[in-house]
């Protein structure tokens, strides 16, 4: 799945995320929104969207909160139509939905159908859907076609259903299933989990080893810079040795991007295109100026010359409750699009689908840089782009780990024209620390 909520600064997941804090009667309040699962396998299968409205300070539910939920696809509203009682006539307050614990949860049922229903009991004054408790069936077209749906949460009472939100708080979100597909790439195939739209050309060239793929992605518009992240994951097999390398040479529409790559699997090479906003606008301006393929986004993987392969190493640490690795390049050099990558386990070494964090970085005085939320994969992965303006030492933190309390954090030394490798001299993470060389991090150890 994957959310942003540009109406407030900052935060970009896949699976989940929570908005940055604001205001509220002198209360940080905050919204967080789940979907699960993160990647749909069929077109009807239910996926389902929990939104908890909350105090970040003391980490509770505000109280008698009544939502109003619609979509947007392609610009055209999908308003959603109430039904009491599981069935029978509508009612009013169309999208509103009610939960006095203020955590609602719906279960969305893709039905290529007229209009969308949701299907609950009218709580009394305002008349927003509730389900004593249980996930609120939505039924109806949404998510029946791949692409960006445009999900709006508004909150309109909190503290009972008579107190008024005035004006209403808006969280705007694009939200969309990861959906999976097969390319072929000579006598093999290779697997593409996007979530901007059903895959339109695939190639291989084989004299230049080079992967493409396209997809709808409009350029012209306002949507690189509402997104927050351009994320594509690639599942190449080990037959394809060409690729079962520690880096590979991306391209978007031509220009170089940095892709991350986890090859230490036994059956095949995981690449993810990961395009932070500020890389994203860069790249949304040359492809205007260069008119290159402005209406679809157009990827390319391909093995890099020798002597740009980027070496990598790893560090890796517990919280109370999860274990997280990190991947750096070893040569770390400013005003460049870094790619860490982010792997996030429990205790026992299972990947941990869905998880939100927030990477942060700081610098040697304790100034906040850069925040940018993530979550993982399936597979327990993520990554994100990281810039350094300039050299000198920082602290990179993983913070709010699965929507907890719990971080870990590295201090780093960014060095122009200096190789890293002594760089594992000076890191460390909240305690024990292990570094090395990425070998073994997606099995969760170092070496």
């Amino acid at each position: 799945m994957m959310l942003a909520i540009p109406a407030l600064p900052g935060a970009f997941a896949h699976g989940g995320m929570q908005a940055p804090s604001a205001d509220f009667s002198g209360k940080k309040a905050t919204m967080f929104v789940k979907l699960d699962p993160p990647v749909v396998t069929s077109a009807g299968e239910p996926v389902f969207i929990n939104a908890r409205f909350f105090d970040e300070a003391t980490n509770e539910n505000f109280k008698e909160v009544t939502y109003r939920f619609f979509f947007k696809k392609d610009g055209v509203e999908i308003p959603i139509k109430s039904v009491a009682g599981g069935g029978g006539d509508s009612y009013g307050g169309q999208g509103f939905f009610y939960d006095p614990d203020g955590n609602v949860e719906l279960k969305i049922v893709p039905k290529d159908t007229a209009e969308v229903t949701a299907y609950g009991y009218p709580e009394t004054q305002f008349g927003g859907v509730w389900n004593r408790g249980e996930p609120i069936v939505v039924e109806g077209p949404v998510f029946t076609e791949p692409g960006l749906y445009n999900l709006f949460i508004e909150i309109w009472t909190e503290k009972s259903t008579r107190t008024l939100v005035d004006p209403p708080l808006q969280y705007d979100i694009w939200v969309t299933p990861g959906r999976e597909e097969t390319i072929p790439v000579g006598s093999q195939s290779i697997m593409v989990r996007n979530y901007y739209g059903a895959i339109s050309e695939s190639d291989y060239d084989d004299a230049t080893k080079t992967i493409s793929f396209s997809m709808p992605f409009d350029w012209q518009s306002d949507m690189p810079t509402r997104i927050g992240m351009l994320h594509t994951e690639v599942f190449i097999p080990k037959e394809l040795s060409d690729f079962d390398r520690e880096s590979l040479k991306g391209t978007v529409n031509g220009f170089g991007v940095p892709v991350f790559v986890d090859n230490y699997g036994e059956e095949e090479t995981v690449v993810h295109f990961t395009i932070s906003r500020k890389n994203l606008e860069d790249l949304q301006g040359r492809i205007k100026a260069d008119n290159a393929s402005p209406e679809a986004a157009v990827f390319a993987l391909s093995p890099p010359d020798p002597e740009s392969e980027v070496k990598v190493m790893q560090v890796a640490s517990e919280s109370a409750n999860y274990s997280v690795s990190l991947t750096i390049p070893e040569e770390i050099f400013p005003q460049q699009a870094i790619p860490f990558g982010v792997r996030i386990t429990d205790k026992q070494g299972n990947p941990v689908s869905a998880a939100t964090y927030e990477l942060v970085i700081r610098d040697n005085a304790g100034n906040e840089l850069s925040r940018s939320g993530g979550s993982t994969t399936p597979e327990g992965l993520s990554s994100q782009d990281v810039n350094f303006d300039a050299q000198g030492s920082f602290t990179v933190s993983v913070e709010k780990i699965n929507a907890t309390n719990e971080s870990v954090q590295s201090s780093i030394q960014v060095v122009p024209e200096f190789p890293v490798a002594a760089l594992a001299a000076s890191l460390g993470i909240a305690g024990a620390v292990a570094y090395g060389r990425f070998r073994g991090f997606f099995a969760g150890k170092a070496y």
